[in-house]
């Protein structure tokens, strides 16, 4: 730690304590099967940093790995210190998403509601259709999924239209006519 690094350039500073220590790579594989991992793997991101992973075993610097494969010494750096944590695994790329899913709803409560909205008839915002199903059900669904599966149940969305309550009958007809004359100031 150095007083007068800041929390963003102590993380540059910590890559190039990595580099000048000539980027030490954990034992967690041997060289052949880093590269048996690399030929077998699907994910292009893992191949990429898996490449770097070897190159820098092989002795070379992070420069010259930097180089040959067209990426920053920094995201060399951050590869290496999450190989040398988490080993192979730590390379996987990240997809994004939900750790736990997308979860998954039981469609007997969009049954259920599009068959009220049918009897009751009218127009339901999607808030007052997520009270009903709280209500009915007890469970909180989000705003998009309820307009997602109603949707798919071949329900449709309107929106609200402007209504102006000063607007002069007179001279909407006259401007949907043309009759209005254009004033440049």
């Amino acid at each position: 730690y150095h007083p007068q690094l800041t929390p963003s350039s102590l993380k540059g500073f910590l890559i190039y304590l990595v580099a000048m220590n000539r980027c030490k790579v954990a034992p967690h594989h041997t060289l052949d099967e880093l590269v048996l991992a690399k030929n077998k793997s699907s994910d292009d991101g893992q191949k990429l940093r898996l490449r770097a992973i070897i190159n820098i075993k092989k002795g070379k610097l992070l420069r010259q790995v930097s180089e040959e494969l067209i990426v920053s010494e920094k995201s060399l750096g951050i590869w290496l210190a999450r190989y040398n944590s988490f080993g192979e695994q730590g390379l996987v790329s990240n997809k994004g998403g939900r750790r736990e899913g997308n979860p998954t709803w039981d469609s007997s409560i969009f049954m259920g509601l599009s068959e009220h909205l049918r009897i009751t008839g009218g127009y339901w915002s999607i808030p007052k259709m997520q009270e009903w199903i709280e209500n009915k059900y007890k469970k909180a669904i989000p705003e998009q999924t309820v307009w997602y599966h109603l949707n798919k149940l071949g329900f449709s969305y309107k929106s609200a239209r402007p209504h102006p309550y000063k607007g002069d009958r007179e001279r909407q007809e006259a401007f949907k006519r043309g009759a209005l004359l254009r004033r440049w100031a």
